[in-house]
């Protein structure tokens, strides 16, 4: 899970241990365009929070980062990366260890690593026939109580 810098969470949620790391990392983020930030020949920076999130549909804790890819601007500063399949998750997933799950089968001779298009879902939460490979965590949270179609998640509900 990565936060934008300037996430009202960032602070609230840093441990001690890392508080230092964290605010300065910050403050070089502060002074970024969002185009610099955003460049996609710009190598990856970010710094761990010390705090992790539960994710709701497998109970694993996910390491809190943040990084100055993810912006306020976009969304809500807070994304659940999944590095296989996205290109700057994967990025900076690889620039700091972290690990990369496979959830999309592409065609046979395909790489899965960085793949981005349609495939067969795996890895991923059984929803039913027919559920689009994309939104099957948001349809087996709905199913199972833990969001509804119309609520946009906080991650404090998530910690």
């Amino acid at each position: 899970m990565v936060l934008a810098p300037e996430h009202e969470l960032v602070e609230e949620i840093t441990t001690d241990e890392q508080r230092a790391a964290v605010r300065a990392y910050v403050e070089v983020a502060r002074n970024k365009s969002d185009l610099e930030r955003t460049a996609e020949t710009k190598t990856k920076t970010g710094v761990f929070t010390g705090a992790y999130a539960i994710n709701p549909v497998n109970n694993e804790r996910i390491p809190i980062w943040v990084a100055d890819y993810v912006l306020m601007g976009y969304g809500t500063g807070a994304i659940m990366a999944v590095p296989a399949h996205d290109t700057r998750d994967l990025e900076f997933a690889e620039a700091f260890g972290l690990p990369v799950v496979q959830v999309v089968q592409p065609p046979t001779g395909t790489d899965w690593r960085g793949f981005v298009d349609d495939g067969i879902s795996i890895n991923s939460p059984p929803v039913g026939p027919g559920s689009d490979p994309a939104k099957l965590p948001v349809d087996y949270c709905e199913i199972n109580g833990l969001t509804t179609p119309d609520a946009k998640r906080k991650i404090s509900e998530w910690l």
